[in-house]
């Protein structure tokens, strides 16, 4: 089992998929911070469980940690792991 762990930018009026941004597994204890969760979902999240919207705070916050440009004004972000 392989979980994958990206930030989906997604469109806003027929929320389809634009692109997604790889997060290096070495990197999500940063990112949690970032996402202020509780113990239970750092560990759904490591698990491949679950995705959070984020604010574009937190996108800003994400693309400084990734080291990547990315945010747009017009797509929603959001943030998930999972199984491939």
């Amino acid at each position: 089992m392989t979980i994958v762990y990206t930030i989906d930018a997604i469109e806003r009026i027929v929320e389809l998929l634009v692109f997604e941004i790889e997060i290096p597994k070495e990197k999500l204890p940063e990112i949690a911070k970032v996402m202020v969760w509780t113990d239970e979902d750092y560990s759904d999240f490591t698990a491949g469980i679950g995705g959070w919207d984020l604010t574009s705070q937190q996108v800003k916050a994400i693309e400084k940690i990734l080291d990547k440009n990315f945010f747009k004004e017009d797509l929603d972000f959001q943030i998930s792991g999972g199984e491939i």
